[in-house]
């Protein structure tokens, strides 16, 4: 990542299909608000990423 990205604890995110694009409003602890849009090809790589660290998470709490 660049150097000049900033990072945010994330309070809530909320996700909808809006015509040919997916819409995920996100609220950070900050009161910081942003909107993100994408087509489905970058959610469903997203969406690997998050399920591969969380069952290493799982299986590294069983561990």
């Amino acid at each position: 990542m660049a150097k000049d990205v900033m990072a945010y604890t994330l309070k809530q995110a909320l996700a909808a299909r809006v015509d040919d694009h997916i819409e995920i409003a996100v609220e950070a602890e900050d009161g910081t608000n942003l909107k993100i849009r994408a087509s489905s090809e970058p959610l469903d790589a997203l969406t690997g990423d998050l399920e591969a660290i969380l069952d290493g998470d799982d299986s590294g709490e069983a561990a």
